[in-house]
């Protein structure tokens, strides 16, 4: 019976020897990818925001208003390439229960474990307006992380991608904090305030003047997020944006004023996403010595049970 058991243990012992020596270049290696066929609605709701209407019936500045963005991320296995993801990106923000304010979309090839941008597969972004959405620039190159963080997230400045900005800029770690009990890292991003682009023949009535305005597009936002570390993913998301028109001598004219962030439904499903996390930290940290520890445990153990019921086999047939 000690034999049996002996046995059993070195089985045993070695699979789980296996398994802590394999646990990270293999295991979690396997694991710590994103999808290529990733399918995700992300819901933001801002209220007692300013935003300004563009149409082609003129524009106005929406005030006290409730403001909704959804984000739709789809995946495109087929222009996937080598150990790249292709993910295509829609934002439509719109006035909730009125008309789309802005509407763009955009794809983004990128690494699938360190989430950096790497423009092989065909990058591309439209106008960020309803009515020039279509309007494709495919020579379009990204930098930085876009969608999400690097598995294995870690205490420090990465460089985040800011759509109205067309670059990439840092977006520095702060603190840990739970998030509907989950842990997260959280990150902050402040960019400007800064010109960033040209606008002329705008509309005089925005800026209560008789004929049209030349004017600068003025930039300011501080974007919070809150990474799961393990997976990398982006639990919840909050910008406090300050967006405008500015002409000299006149008044600065809103075009998007206020904080938005997730809702909370969007926050429980990306929790439910990044549920593998805990997972995946176990299989990175302490599953290498525990396995290795325990599996040498059990085949000494084993070993020892086998030779001590040799042992006790052969004193009986001497007597």
């Amino acid at each position: 019976m000690r034999r049996v058991i002996g046995y059993v243990c070195l089985f045993l012992g070695g699979l789980v020897f296996l398994l802590g020596v394999l646990a990270r270049p293999v295991i979690y290696h396997n694991l710590a990818t994103v999808p290529l066929d990733q399918k995700t609605t992300l819901r933001s709701v801002g209220e007692h925001m300013t935003a300004l209407e563009i149409s082609k019936t003129g524009v106005r500045v929406i005030k006290d208003a409730t403001l909704e963005n959804f984000k739709i991320v789809l995946g495109v296995p087929g222009k996937a390439k080598g150990n790249n993801a292709f993910w295509q990106y829609v934002v439509v923000s719109k006035e909730v229960g009125g008309k789309v304010l802005d509407q763009s979309q955009e794809g983004v090839s990128f690494d699938r474990v360190s989430g950096e941008a790497t423009n092989c597969c065909g990058d591309f972004k439209s106008a960020p307006t309803p009515e020039d959405v279509n309007k494709i620039n495919d020579n379009y190159k990204h930098k930085g992380l876009f969608f999400k963080f690097p598995f294995d997230t870690q205490k420090t400045t990465y460089l985040w991608w800011d759509g109205d900005l067309g670059r990439a800029e840092p977006m520095k770690y702060l603190r840990t904090e739970k998030v509907q009990g989950v842990q997260t890292y959280v990150f902050q991003q402040k960019s400007g305030p800064e010109v960033y682009g040209k606008q002329k023949g705008v509309p005089g009535e925005l800026f209560h003047s008789k004929k049209p305005v030349d004017a600068n597009l003025v930039y300011e936002n501080t974007r919070t997020l809150y990474v799961e570390p393990n997976t990398g993913i982006i639990i919840k998301g909050v910008e406090q944006q300050n967006k405008r028109l500015e002409a000299p001598g006149y008044a600065a004219v809103p075009t998007t004023i206020g904080t938005i962030g997730y809702t909370d439904a969007t926050i429980k499903q990306n929790i439910k996403d990044s549920s593998k996390g805990s997972m995946l930290g176990f299989i990175k940290g302490p599953l290498t010595p525990i396995g290795i520890v325990l599996g040498l445990l059990l085949i000494g153990g084993g070993m020892a049970l086998v030779l001590i019921d040799a042992s006790s086999t052969r004193s009986t047939h001497r007597i």
